[in-house]
C-alpha cells in the first residue's frame, strides 16, 4: 500500500509521496506567485496553483504510479469563483491574508444582534481572515462575477472545493466541514450552510458546495493523466485542523501551534461551541455527524515576518540567519517589534494597528533588529494562550509546535520559557500534509476509535523550560509597550 498527499498551502503547493509505513518517500514544492494589487489586496492565480498540483503530482507518480488514495489539505478561508461548465478560474483567489471586506466587518461588529447571530452560528467573529466580508465585496464590485454566481452559471468554493472540481472533471462540487466552517456562512452546530448567516452577509442565492465530513471519499481523478487510471481522493481538511488532527489533540486542553506564514493555535474544548471574547472558536473536527471544537487564535505574521526581513529590508539573505544572529548578541539591546502589519490579532483586536520598531538607539545593529523581530513571533503567541489560561481558567495539558519554524531552536525555546511548559515538536514538518492522509486513512481502514491512530504518532523532540530572566523582562516590555503605545491609544469597546 502507498498514498500521495498534498498541500496547497498559502505560499506553495507541496506533494508528498508515502510508502505503506508511512514514511516519506519524496517530497516535492512548487511555490506560486503572491498577487498584491494596487489597492494593497492579496490574491493568488488559481491556473498558477492548479499548473503547479498537476506538474508535482506528475513527478510523484514517476515514484509512486498507483496510490491507494490521494489525500487533500489547503489553505483555509482563501476562496475561489469558477466556471460550473469548465471549473476554470473566473478571478483570482482572495486569499484569508486579503482585508478588502473590513469595511463591512466593521458594520457588524457595531450590530450587536447580528453579531451575536454569528457568534452562535459560527463560533467565529466577523472578520477579513474569513471568506463571506470578501464573497460580499466581490459581488458589489464586480456585477460580472454577481451575475454569473446568481444564475448559476459561476460557482463559489474555497480552495479544496476548486481543486476537487477541477481535477474530477466538474463530477465533485464538494467540500470539507473544516473549510466550509471558515466561510462565516456554515452553521457549525448544525452543519449546514446557514440562510441567516448568508442573508446577513449578503450573499443569498450564490450555488455552495455540498459538504462531507473530512474522512469521507470526495471523487476520483487520473490528474490529467498523471495516472493511467483515476485515483479516489480520500481524506479533505483544512490545514490547520489537519495538523491538529496529525497532532492526536483528541482531549481536551491538548494544544497545537502551526507555524508558516502566519501562525495558527488550536486548543481542543471538547464537543460543545464555547466563547470566549479573545479567541475564536473553530470546528475542529467531525466524526459521524459529532463536532469537536477549538479555540483558535489565527494571526497573518509569523513566518511572514521573517520574510519581511530578507525580502523587504533584505537584512538576512535566508530564513535561518534569523537564529544566527539573535544568537550572536546577549539581547535585544532595548529594541522592540510590534509586528502589527495587518493590525493586531487576538488578544488585542486592534484591526487599525500597525507595526512599529521601538526603542532604536545609536547603537542599534541588525542583530538586534533581527532578535527583535523573532521574539516578537514569540511574544504573540505567549500572550494569546496566557490570555486564554486565565479567561477560561483552562489547563495546556500539552502543547505541540509544528510547520516551518520548528528548525529555529531559539524561538521555541523563548516559548518554553515564557509558558514553562514543555513543548513537543514532531519531526517532521508537513503535518497538515500528514494530517490528511491520516483522515483518509480511518476511511479507507474503517477507524472507529481515534486511539487507534496512536501508532501512527510521528516521533517528536522535547524543549524543556529554563529559568530565563533576561526573556521574561524582555517580554514584560514588550506587553509594557503595546499597552502604553497602542491600547490606551485605542480602546476596545
Amino acid at each position: 500500500m502507498s498514498y500521495i498527499s498534498f498541500d496547497s498551502s498559502t505560499s506553495s503547493t507541496t506533494v508528498l509521496v508515502f510508502n505503506e509505513k508511512l514514511e516519506i518517500v519524496k517530497r516535492f514544492q512548487k511555490e506560486h506567485k503572491q498577487i498584491y494589487t494596487p489597492e494593497g489586496y492579496i490574491e493568488h492565480d488559481l491556473e498558477e496553483i492548479y499548473q503547479n498540483l498537476i506538474t508535482l503530482i506528475r513527478e510523484a507518480s514517476n515514484i509512486n504510479n498507483n496510490p491507494d488514495f490521494i489525500s487533500i489539505t489547503n489553505q483555509r478561508e482563501t476562496f475561489t469563483v469558477f466556471d460550473k461548465k469548465t471549473g476554470k478560474p473566473l478571478h483570482n483567489a482572495v486569499v484569508w491574508q486579503c482585508t478588502r471586506g473590513q469595511a463591512f466587518c466593521d458594520e457588524l461588529l457595531k450590530d450587536n444582534n447580528k453579531l451575536q447571530e454569528i457568534i452562535t452560528r459560527t463560533g467565529l467573529k466577523p472578520n477579513t481572515f474569513f471568506s463571506a466580508s470578501k464573497l460580499k465585496w466581490l459581488l458589489d464590485n464586480k456585477p460580472e462575477i454577481k451575475e454569473k454566481l446568481l444564475n448559476g452559471d459561476a460557482l463559489f468554493g474555497t480552495i479544496d472545493c476548486y481543486l476537487l472540481y477541477r481535477l474530477t472533471q466538474t463530477r465533485s462540487y464538494l467540500t470539507d466541514t473544516t473549510n466550509a466552517s471558515r466561510t462565516l456562512l456554515f452553521n457549525c452546530v448544525q452543519n449546514e450552510w446557514d440562510e441567516k448567516l448568508l442573508s446577513i452577509f449578503k450573499v443569498s442565492g450564490i450555488p455552495l458546495p455540498k459538504v462531507k465530513e473530512s474522512a469521507d471519499c470526495f471523487g476520483e481523478s487520473d490528474f490529467e493523466k498523471a495516472f493511467k487510471k483515476s485515483i479516489p481522493i480520500i481524506g479533505v481538511i483544512g490545514d490547520a485542523q489537519a495538523s491538529m488532527f496529525a497532532n492526536l489533540c483528541f482531549n481536551k486542553g491538548d494544544s497545537k501551534i502551526t507555524t508558516g506564514t502566519g501562525f495558527n493555535i488550536q486548543t481542543n474544548i471538547g464537543d460543545k461551541l464555547l466563547i470566549d471574547k479573545n479567541s475564536f472558536t473553530s470546528l475542529s473536527l467531525t466524526r459521524n455527524n459529532n463536532n469537536q471544537y477549538a479555540f483558535e487564535c489565527l494571526n497573518a505574521f509569523a513566518g511572514a515576518t521573517i520574510s519581511w526581513l530578507k525580502n523587504n529590508l533584505g537584512v538576512i539573505h535566508k530564513s535561518e540567519e534569523s537564529e544566527t544572529l539573535s544568537l550572536e548578541v546577549e539581547s535585544n539591546g532595548g529594541v522592540y517589534l510590534i509586528p502589527a502589519f495587518s493590525g493586531l490579532g487576538p488578544p488585542y483586536w486592534l484591526s487599525t494597528a500597525r507595526a512599529m520598531y521601538y526603542g532604536i538607539s545609536a547603537s542599534t545593529n541588525k542583530k538586534h533588529i533581527v532578535r527583535a523581530s523573532l521574539e516578537s513571533v514569540a511574544y504573540q503567541m505567549v500572550v494569546y494562550l496566557e490570555t486564554l489560561k486565565k479567561s477560561q481558567q483552562l489547563k495546556l495539558n500539552q502543547i505541540i509546535v509544528d510547520g516551518g519554524m520548528i528548525k529555529n531552536n531559539f524561538f521555541l525555546q523563548i516559548i518554553a520559557d515564557l509558558l514553562e511548559i514543555e513543548l513537543q515538536i514532531p519531526q517532521f514538518e508537513d503535518m497538515s500534509a500528514y494530517g490528511a492522509l491520516l483522515s483518509g486513512l480511518t476511511y479507507s481502514k474503517n477507524i472507529q476509535n481515534l486511539n487507534d491512530l496512536n501508532e501512527f504518532a510521528v516521533p517528536q523532540k522535547k524543549i524543556s523550560p529554563t529559568k530565563n530572566d533576561l526573556i521574561q523582562d524582555s517580554y514584560g516590555n514588550w506587553k509594557s509597550i503595546i499597552e502604553e503605545h497602542f491600547l490606551k491609544k485605542n480602546p476596545k469597546s
